[in-house]
This record gives structure tokens, C-alpha cells and sequence, in this order.
């Protein structure tokens, strides 16, 4: 979108209670496809598994006119063509998708096991890595200008009892652009992001991945198998996973020239380290700032928190609430103004969320 634009839509209603119509991004977080569009695609499925190439197209493309935001069908439209050896058009194709949501659709095209042999066809991967590039530029960009989130796209696995749990929590990092109400996805992880810091110049985010969540009989939970990753934002590119060692019964991350760490393993031993270019660093002068831009993990998750956001005229409050079904949401409240929720299907919070279970981080929501 181009900066005037979002300039005009900003003045006009800022932030947008609903999504803007024909403005980039998603109008929800997590929002089921509508059952005509499944349908169609897993016809187009079973015509795809009999090599019936045109009439599985066909229902791909039917699907998506059904539901735009049914990407799979999108993805499941360029293998057909890969599969038929017509590459040029799956590259095409792969492209158009690429560019449409470049996460998580990037790394979906890049891993589809059918659009691989593309990579054997200088020609047709060429337009791919184009659009991969172009993409990741503009989405960074779009990005940047959005207020950055956690949300579950699907259910967690619930953690119960005690022993060696799997953090399978379905967390993502998301963009909320409040000039148009849309939503861009940041981070692409598997659901295992845990919580998150934002450098100040907002072009990077520091992130800490899920391992296992380890509970013992009138102990707190302690984690075990984090590890941290950063992204740039304006080229989309994250760095190599550095992992935590050890078991840890707290982490808090925060920016200082580069992330900084102050980690708290199960014998209580407190050391602070700093991201360097080969991995963490022992880092004996780090300190936590006196702002909110940190994040605390500890083996009952992160408190899902509230922030305050001033763009200009632009102002409003990020808080973490509970709806009617009991999913923790973000409200959004402005001076002057009715408060709304942000539209995410399943459990959102602001740095983080609680773990499954974890109501004494809840009773901080109200």
C-alpha cells in the first residue's frame, strides 16, 4: 500500500475497527475457511491424487473464488502445474502466492515436495526467487508499520500432569496494521514461538523458541530445549537458532545494541549474555531497561500484558482481556471511542501468553 494512502486511511479512522476492504493483508487471525471452499479443495485433491490436472485445477481455483484466504489451494494450484512438468506456470503461480502472503507461504512453496524439481529449471526458479526477494522487502515494510502480537492459530496441546511436556502451543508472531484493521503474519516457527522483544528502531525482533516444559512434584515448571532467533524485519531474513542450554526456570529478554539475556536455571544461578555474531556471549554488564519493551518467561508462560500506542493523532491501549467463550483476546480502546477486540480465533496476547492451565498469570487480565 502506498504511504499516502495509508496516510489518508490513518486520519480518516485510526485505529480501524474492522478491516479496510481492498487493503493487503488478512482480516483475521486464524479464521476458518468457509466450508464451500473446503469442500472444493479436497475435490480438487482427490482429481489432483488421479492426475486429472485441469478439472483439479478447476475446483483450486473455484476454491479460492469461494474464499480468497484458502492460500492452500493457491499452493495445491502451482504443484499441479509442476507436476504436469508445465514449470514455468507453476513458477507462476508460486510466485502469485509468494507475493500474496509471503509468510508463511514463502517457506510453504519453498518445502512443497511437488514445486521442488522447479529448482532444476533455472528459468522458471528464477521467478520464484524473485518474488521471494520482492516480497520480503514489501512485507517487511508492512510489517514495520503494524503492532506486533502473539496469537495461536490453532488450539494448543493442552499441559497436563506432571513429568516431560511437549510445548506445542501453536504461537505465532503477528503484525495488527491500525490504519486498516489487517493483519500480516511475522514469524513462521511451527507455533513454537514463546515470546518476543523488539529492538528500538523497530527493525528487529528477538524471539525465544519452545523446547519441553518440565514439571516435578511441588516444583514450578522449569523449560528445558529454549532457544533464541532473530529477524530482520526489512529483509525478512532471521538468523541461525542459538539454543539455550540447560534446564531454566526463567528468561527475560530485552534490546540493548543487540538482544540481551538475564537467564535463571533450576539451581537459581543467574547469568546475563548477549547475542554476538558466533552466538551468545557472556555479557556481565547487561541491563534490563526501565521500560516495557522486555519480555519474562517462566514456566508458567508470559503474562499476556498491555501497551499504550501513540502514532500522531493516532492513539490508543492495547490490553489483554477474556472473552465470552473464556479465549484470552487484545481489546483495543481510544479516547472518545467504543473498545473493540482485535479479531483472532484463539488465545492473543501482547509479548506472550500464559501456558495452557496457567490462571494465575489469568487474574492479571481484566
Amino acid at each position: 500500500m502506498n504511504l499516502a494512502l495509508l496516510a489518508l486511511l490513518g486520519a480518516a479512522a485510526c485505529p480501524s475497527t474492522a478491516p479496510v476492504a481492498d487493503t493487503p493483508g488478512l482480516p483475521a487471525v486464524a479464521r476458518l475457511p468457509t466450508a464451500e471452499a473446503m469442500r472444493l479443495n479436497a475435490e480438487g485433491k482427490q482429481l489432483y491424487r488421479q492426475e486429472r490436472w485441469d478439472e483439479a485445477r478447476a475446483k483450486y481455483r473455484a476454491a479460492l473464488a469461494a474464499d480468497p484466504n484458502l492460500l492452500g489451494a493457491a499452493l495445491n494450484l502451482a504443484c499441479s502445474f509442476s507436476r504436469q512438468r508445465r514449470y514455468a506456470e507453476a513458477a507462476d503461480e508460486a510466485a502469485k502466492l509468494i507475493r500474496q502472503a509471503f509468510v508463511p507461504w514463502s517457506r510453504e512453496v519453498e518445502e512443497a515436495a511437488d514445486l521442488g524439481i522447479l529448482q532444476d529449471h533455472e528459468a522458471a526458479y528464477a521467478k520464484v526467487s524473485a518474488a521471494r526477494k520482492e516480497a520480503a522487502v514489501v512485507w517487511g515494510e508492512r510489517v514495520r508499520r503494524g503492532v506486533l502480537f502473539m496469537a495461536r492459530t490453532k488450539p494448543p496441546v493442552k499441559l497436563q500432569g506432571e513429568g516431560v511436556l511437549v510445548l506445542g502451543l501453536n504461537q505465532e508472531i503477528f503484525a495488527w496494521i491500525p490504519e486498516t484493521g489487517r493483519f500480516f503474519q511475522v514469524t513462521a516457527e511451527d507455533g513454537r514461538v514463546l515470546a518476543y522483544a523488539v529492538s528500538a528502531d523497530g527493525r528487529r525482533v528477538a524471539y525465544l523458541l519452545a523446547g519441553k516444559l518440565v514439571r516435578t512434584t511441588g516444583q514450578a515448571g522449569v523449560l528445558r530445549g529454549l532457544s533464541l532467533r532473530l529477524l530482520d524485519l526489512p529483509t525478512m531474513s532471521p538468523g541461525p537458532v542459538v539454543p539455550l542450554a540447560g534446564d531454566l526456570r526463567r528468561v527475560e529478554l530485552w534490546f540493548g545494541a543487540q538482544p540481551e539475556l538475564l537467564v535463571i536455571d533450576a539451581a537459581g544461578k543467574r547469568t546475563t549474555s548477549r547475542l554476538g555474531p558466533s552466538g551468545l556471549l557472556a555479557a556481565l554488564d547487561a541491563r534490563r531497561p526501565n521500560r516495557t519493551d522486555w519480555v519474562a518467561l517462566d514456566g508458567r508462560g508470559v503474562d499476556p500484558g498491555a501497551r499504550h500506542v501513540a502514532r500522531g493523532t493516532c492513539a490508543f491501549t492495547l490490553h489483554a482481556t477474556l472473552d465470552s467463550a473464556g479465549q484470552r483476546r487484545l481489546s483495543v480502546s481510544r479516547p472518545g471511542g467504543k473498545a473493540f477486540l482485535l479479531d483472532t480465533k484463539y488465545d492473543a496476547g501482547l509479548h506472550g501468553l500464559p501456558f495452557p492451565g496457567e490462571e494465575s498469570l489469568g487474574k492479571k487480565v481484566k
